[in-house]
Order: structure tokens, then C-alpha cells, then sequence
């Protein structure tokens, strides 16, 4: 009888101690899942090129001529990534072939990008400094100016990606003896480049 007496106050002790440690054990908390980062990486430099149409306006003495020219050039710049944001700077340089009373050769821009990646769909808006060669009869003149635009960017491969831009660009009047003109442009381009 003294046997079952002790073996049950030990059953009661040890059940007793269970229990007590099942009271005082808390599990810890799950620590919450972190951001997502965009899976497609946007990181570092690239150079392509890129080839559209133009419609600008001549202002000015030319009283807002109308022209639609086509563009074709190259660009070079760097990304830099920071979980799903993008910003980076480019420069381009473009053959145009606008023309009316007055002609583009060339247009080229430096710009800061800055835009949102949905993985390798990227959305970004641009600003910066234009630059463009303008021409009359035997006289040429670079006017520098200021561009603003936005595009869509698509990673279809982690070297290669395509884009879709539109810029505006503002050029201000040089004097072509005695005769002043500006050019305002309007420009779509779809481009390629090759991201290093």
C-alpha cells in the first residue's frame, strides 16, 4: 500500500510539473515576412539605341511651321536599385531628319530618369538639358534647351530590354542673321538596349 502511495504522489508531482511548464511556455512570435524586391535586377549600365518620329513646331519668325521629321540615335546611361525603385541619368544623341524653313541635323539630351519596377516592367519619368543643331540655308546653330518625357521599359532578358518614350523638347532662338527660330518638338521612340 506504501508503494502505491508513493508511486501515485510522484505520478501527481511529474503531472503537476507538465503541467506548470505547458502554463509558462510561450511560443515566439513569427517575424512578419519582409518586402518583396523587384525579382528583375535594373542595377547598372547600358547602351542601345533607338529610332522614332519627331513633329516639331518653328517659332518664331517662321510664325509655328509644323514638320514632322524622324529621329535615329543612341543612347548610354546607368540604373541604380533600391528594392523596387529606379533612378539613373542618360544621354542620347540622335540623326533627325525634320525639316521645314529650318532643319534639325541633330538632337541630343541629358537627362535624369527616375521610375518603378514591377518586376522587368519598368515606368519612369525623365528631365533634363536638350541640345539641338539648328540649320538655315548655310548657317548652323546649337541651341540648348530643356526636355521632359516618359516611357516604359521591359526586361526580356536580364541583358536585354525594350522601350517605348515619349519626350518634349524645348529649344530657344538662335538668330540666323537678322532672322530668329526656336523648335519645339514632340517625340516617340521605341528603343533597345544592352544592360551590362
Amino acid at each position: 500500500m506504501k508503494k502505491f502511495l508513493i508511486a501515485g504522489a510522484a505520478l501527481v508531482a511529474l503531472t503537476g510539473a507538465a503541467s506548470a511548464a505547458d502554463l509558462t511556455y510561450e511560443p515566439a512570435p513569427a517575424a512578419p515576412a519582409p518586402a518583396a524586391a523587384s525579382a528583375f535586377d535594373w542595377n547598372g549600365f547600358y547602351v542601345g539605341v533607338h529610332g522614332g518620329a519627331a513633329i516639331g513646331d518653328f517659332t518664331k519668325d517662321f510664325s509655328d511651321n509644323g514638320s514632322t521629321g524622324g529621329l535615329f540615335g543612341a543612347q548610354a546611361g546607368y540604373n541604380y536599385q533600391i528594392d523596387h525603385w529606379v533612378i539613373g541619368v542618360e544621354t542620347d544623341i540622335a540623326y533627325s531628319t525634320l525639316s521645314d524653313v529650318v532643319d534639325l541635323d541633330w538632337l541630343g539630351t541629358t537627362t535624369a530618369r527616375a521610375g518603378y519596377a514591377f518586376d522587368n516592367l519598368l515606368l519612369y519619368g525623365k528631365g533634363g538639358v536638350a541640345y539641338g543643331d539648328l540649320k538655315y540655308a548655310d548657317q548652323s546653330n546649337w541651341s540648348v534647351g530643356w526636355t521632359a518625357g516618359a516611357g516604359v521599359e521591359y526586361g526580356f532578358t536580364k541583358n536585354i530590354t525594350g522601350r517605348l518614350e515619349y519626350d518634349y523638347v524645348s529649344l530657344p532662338s538662335k538668330d540666323f542673321g537678322g532672322l530668329e527660330t526656336g523648335l519645339n518638338t514632340n517625340n516617340i521612340t521605341v528603343g533597345l538596349n544592352y544592360k551590362f
